[in-house]
């Protein structure tokens, strides 16, 4: 009896070791490049589009686990805009008769609308009309940048996140 238990674990585990990835980060097996296209932009943020850029191109392909590529080649484009931007005060101390208000930390929202287009099957893999990405900074001992950096980031991991939910 304990053998027939043992081989029929083992079988189990063995069968288990099957399991794999059809495609680079969650995508189908047939894509294996990727195209990140400059963002439009709705904002008076005129770097923004070349941060979110620079983040996306590096990140995507790495962390979907497909090859960067040249436009009339790659087999997924990302393309988008950006839509919106805020630097509100996310915690303040408030004031009294004698001090005013202080704001102790900001919070960043980058809002974008985002399609990643399966170029082959002419289909979109996956969209979103609005992701924000949110990054926090401390007045104290950061800039409107840090927040805005991890916002960017924040962004990108909601994106590999969607993407991936397709598979």
């Amino acid at each position: 009896m304990r053998r027939s238990l043992a081989l029929l674990f083992g079988l189990l585990v063995l069968g288990g070791c099957n399991y794999g990835f059809s495609g680079g980060g969650g995508f189908p097996s047939s894509i294996k490049t990727i195209f990140v296209e400059p963002f439009e932009n709705e904002t008076v943020y005129f770097d923004l589009p070349q941060l979110v850029y620079e983040e996306l191109f590096s990140e995507l392909p790495r962390r979907l686990g497909v090859r960067p590529a040249g436009r009339e080649v790659a087999d997924v484009i990302v393309r988008g805009r950006i839509v919106g931007y805020d630097d509100v005060a996310r915690n303040y101390t408030p004031g009294g008769a004698d001090r005013p208000s202080q704001v102790l930390e900001h919070e960043v929202q980058v809002s974008i609308a985002i399609q990643l287009i399966d170029t082959k099957r002419n289909v979109i893999l996956w969209e979103s009309s609005r992701l924000t990405g949110r990054g926090t900074y401390n007045l104290a001992s950061q800039t409107f940048e840090d927040g805005r950096a991890v916002a960017i980031q924040d962004l990108t991991r909601q994106i590999v996140d969607g993407a991936q939910s397709q598979w």
